[in-house]
Formats: C-alpha cells, sequence, structure tokens
C-alpha cells in the first residue's frame, strides 16, 4: 500500500481550504503468537521378569527400547501431537502462537490474497473554524475527505515471491509481528471449525511525530502511516499553515487471525487499523483501514 497517498491528501485537502482549489490524491495504510509448548513424554523402560536362566547382557540386549519407534505406544505419540497443538492458554501464550503463525507466512506461504483494503473516517475530525468554513464551499471537510478515501480503498489482489514481503503487514520489513504481552491490551483464541481464531487487541500508541516500524505498539506488527511520512510530503507552507510537524497516534487496533494447528499455518488474516493525524490541538483527523487477507501454502 502506497503511504504516500495519505499525505498527499491530507496535502490536499489543506490546500482546497486555503486557496479553493488543489490536488485531491489520498493515502492509506494498514493493520497478529507462537508455538505452543513442545511436550515430550518419554515411554519407561520396562524391567524383565524373566529368570536368569541366561547371561543378562543378552536379556538386556533382547529388551525392546523406549525409544525404539517399532515398539513405541502409539497412544503416547498421538498425546504428544495433541500437546504440541493445543490451545494456547494466557496472553503471553497467545500472543507468542499468533507471532510464530504469522512471520510464517513471510517466510513459507506460496501467496497471498489480499481481499480488499478499505479506509474510513473513524471518528470526529476537527479543523479551526475558518477551515471548515472553506471546506463548506467543497461540501464539508468530512464529504471531502470521505470521497479521497472511497477513492484510494482497493479491491482484490495478490501477492507472491518479494512482494508478500513489501506488502504483507509488516510491510517492507522482514517480519509480520514483534508483539510481546505487554503491547497487547486483550488476547482471545476460540476454536470454529477445527481452526483456532486469535484476536488481539492492542494497547493504544501516544501521539508521537518520530515513531517508525518496530516502535511502540501498532507499528510492531501492522501496516501504518508514519509521522514522517506525513510530514516529508506535506508541503513546507502548508504545514506552516497547520502548525507544524504531524503526530501520529493509533488508538486500540485489533488483528483477528484465523490459524490451522495441524500445520501452525496462518489461514487469514483480519487486520483493523486505527490511525490519527494530528497538527497540535486544533487539527484532528482519526482513520480507520480494514484489510483482509487469504493465505495459501
Amino acid at each position: 500500500m502506497s503511504k504516500k497517498i495519505l499525505a498527499i491528501l491530507l496535502a490536499a485537502a489543506m490546500l482546497f481550504a486555503f486557496a479553493a482549489c488543489g490536488d485531491d490524491t489520498t493515502g492509506e495504510t494498514t493493520t497478529t503468537t507462537t508455538a505452543a509448548e513442545d511436550v515430550t513424554d518419554e515411554a519407561p523402560v520396562e524391567e524383565s521378569t524373566d529368570a536368569p536362566a541366561v547371561d543378562t547382557s543378552d536379556v538386556s540386549a533382547e529388551e525392546p527400547s523406549a525409544e525404539d519407534p517399532s515398539t513405541a505406544d502409539p497412544s503416547e505419540a498421538e498425546s504428544t501431537t495433541e500437546a504440541t497443538n493445543a490451545m494456547p492458554e494466557g496472553k503471553e501464550a497467545i500472543v507468542e502462537y499468533f507471532n510464530t503463525a504469522i512471520n510464517g507466512v513471510k517466510t513459507g506461504a506460496k501467496s497471498v490474497n489480499h481481499q480488499y483494503s478499505k479506509i474510513t473516517i473513524s471518528g470526529e475530525t476537527k479543523f479551526p473554524g475558518f477551515i471548515d468554513a472553506a471546506m463548506k464551499l467543497l461540501g464539508g471537510a468530512d464529504n471531502f475527505i470521505n470521497d479521497q478515501l472511497a477513492k484510494q480503498s482497493k479491491g482484490e489482489q495478490t501477492y507472491t515471491g518479494a512482494t508478500i514481503k513489501e506488502k504483507f503487514p509488516v510491510e517492507t520489513e522482514s517480519y509480520a509481528s514483534k508483539l510481546t504481552a505487554a503491547d497487547v491490551n486483550t488476547a482471545k483464541v476460540v476454536e470454529k471449525d477445527g481452526k483456532y481464531v486469535v484476536t488481539l487487541v492492542l494497547v493504544s500508541d501516544a501521539k508521537s511525530s518520530t515513531v517508525k516500524h518496530g516502535q511502540g505498539h501498532a507499528p510492531k506488527a501492522f501496516n501504518v502511516v508514519l509521522p514522517g511520512v506525513v510530514n516529508d510530503n506535506v508541503p513546507g507552507p502548508v504545514a506552516g499553515m497547520l502548525g507544524g510537524e504531524a503526530e501520529m497516534n493509533y488508538p486500540a487496533c485489533k488483528v483477528i487471525a484465523t490459524i490451522d494447528p495441524a500445520t501452525g499455518n496462518v489461514v487469514n488474516a483480519e487486520y483493523f487499523v486505527n490511525w490519527t493525524i494530528n497538527f497540535g490541538d486544533n487539527i484532528v483527523l482519526p482513520f480507520t483501514t480494514h484489510d483482509l487477507y487469504t493465505i495459501n501454502w
């Protein structure tokens, strides 16, 4: 996804507000655990009950070994497999399980089908009164911005090879999640149709003008619009009118990942990225990007 589009939209909206004309492009970005504990039950070695009529060394040599797969109790192997695929319990285990599964997308998936990317205003926008008055010439600020966002919402796309790394969260990075339990507000897993559905709601990120991928909370696992991208693409005169640098915050982003417990592979992943552009306290632009991915193995 092109995050620069968002910055261009912002610049265009402000230019319309101040000059009643300008460009109309927009921008967006988007927005997941690790393996269950390995359990190995070692079969006990049975003691011989035969009378010592033969050399004990010969008897021990003929004793079936508990490590010999031909003599292992199949019920024990099934128990180990069930334990390995067991549903994780507790926030830390769920986050670890999610990390392992979602990071596997970048290293092992044959293709990723990006079903859609939809961007909407997710709260009340805030502008100084004189900007609101100017934007009424365009039908109102929210209507103008929503029109631009609708144009930038994307339909189905398929990623393969290096494009998966480039487009799938976290975009351009080799990882899909660096989340820890401290980054997550709530973690839940339920079984549905033989799959594990993991839902993570993140701790909200405070406003920042410097946060990058892998920092804070949401930038560790989501495609987010970074403040540096906005500031690099807003023209200097417009930035001056807006009152300085943009700050971004990411309130309670959410990811829902469906994982096949038999393979540990992610079947699909749904991201809800909440992101707000702030120019001081006078301009607030809250958005949500909703993305749905299907993973092919």
